[in-house]
């Protein structure tokens, strides 16, 4: 009798492994689709739980310590509005965050050079004489021409004033063929660069123009450019951030100011300027907390504010607060922000804006 053979199976046969790979192909191919869905999925809502739930910053730098509290100079005036209202497109103050930047600022250092390089600023403006030595550090050149002009110079920081008797020349306003706003503004630039005064925060700034017009002897804002008989000419450093502009203890007017008269050309045409620039390290930043706008506000009513231009009315009506930063005739160690609060009539005041916690005590 002849035996059967062993039918026992040893593996796959080719039609079921080809069954086999297609379902791995295609339990793999969903498996692999919906992790990829899912990914997309977890990663938007991850997206989304941190653009509603954003973790909280890292706290203000506070790098330079307390601070030296800004020292507003003595007010402009002693009468002070008798009531404030807040008059904004949104009704209130704006919000502008818990910080700010604060930057160091360079105090000039004595150099056995500054008699030489000062005399040299003055012989490019043509004053050629030796100058009168009014202090340690104070210089003052004289001449006649065009017109009878002084210039007055601390040779440590080269911070200057150029005056003349451009006010008592009623000549001065006949034919008079004034530069166009941006001609103006070059023409000041020009002036400082050719004694290598013309810092880099500065050359890039646009300026500011006012008209002006002679009355009776006095100086004011003319309504347009053909009724001017000057133009004054303000320069800041540009804005930080490209946002928060430079204000000064006269509001508005810059670092460098500048009268410009239309019966001369080129450097003559400048019959006045005041220099007060000094050099901010921009790379030198901290963060420090601020008060809020409301607060300052507040502080703006218990008239303690500084006050730049109180302008003529006793109830004043505040258009606009903003943050700024200050900048003061004298030098100072640090660029700090404030709350600025402009209203009608010409009014103009600031606040400190760093946190009071954060700001030495005045002896």
């Amino acid at each position: 009798m002849i035996e059967a053979k062993d039918k026992t199976k040893t593996g796959l046969t080719l039609t079921e492994a080809t069954h086999l790979g297609r379902l791995l192909i295609k339990y793999g191919g969903i498996t692999l689709a919906v992790l990829i869905v899912g990914r997309i999925f977890f990663t938007s809502f991850i997206a989304f739980w941190r653009a509603i739930n954003p973790p909280p910053p890292p706290p203000p730098t506070v790098g330079f310590g307390r601070l030296p509290a800004i020292m507003f100079p003595k007010q402009l005036t002693e009468s002070k509005p008798a009531s404030y209202t807040l008059e904004t497109p949104t009704g209130t103050t704006s919000v502008f965050g818990d910080r700010a930047k604060v930057f160091l600022m360079l105090r000039s250092t004595p150099s056995l050079l500054a008699d030489q390089r000062a005399k040299q600023i003055a012989s490019i403006y043509n004053f050629v004489f030796e100058p009168d030595v009014l202090g340690a550090n104070i210089y003052r050149w004289k001449k006649s021409q065009p017109l009878e002009m002084q210039l007055q110079m601390n040779i440590f920081n080269n911070h200057f004033e150029l005056t003349s008797n451009y006010a008592s020349k009623p000549e001065l306003l006949s034919n008079s063929k004034l530069p166009d706003d941006y001609e103006a503004v070059q023409r000041v630039k020009n002036f400082l660069k050719n004694a290598d005064l013309l810092p880099e925060d500065v050359a890039t700034a646009a300026g500011e123009i006012l008209y002006m017009k002679s009355l009776g002897g006095e100086f004011k804002e003319a309504v347009s450019f053909s009724d001017a008989d000057f133009l004054q000419v303000d320069l800041n450093r540009i804005p930080i951030d490209g946002v928060y502009r430079m204000y000064g203890p006269m509001g508005y007017r810059g670092a460098i100011h500048a009268v410009i008269s239309g019966a001369f050309q080129g450097n003559n045409s400048i019959v006045e300027l005041d220099y007060t620039y000094q050099a901010v390290d921009y790379q030198q930043r901290e963060t420090y907390p601020i008060r809020t706008s409301q607060q300052a506000y507040q502080i703006l009513k218990s008239g303690e504010a500084y006050i730049a231009n109180l302008g003529n009315q006793e109830t004043v009506v505040i258009r606009k607060v903003s943050l700024g930063y200050f900048e003061a005739k004298e030098e100072q160690d640090y660029l700090q922000p404030i709350y600025v609060f402009e209203g009608d009539g010409g009014f103009l005041a600031y606040v400190y804006a760093v946190a009071p916690e954060y700001v030495q005590v005045v002896q």
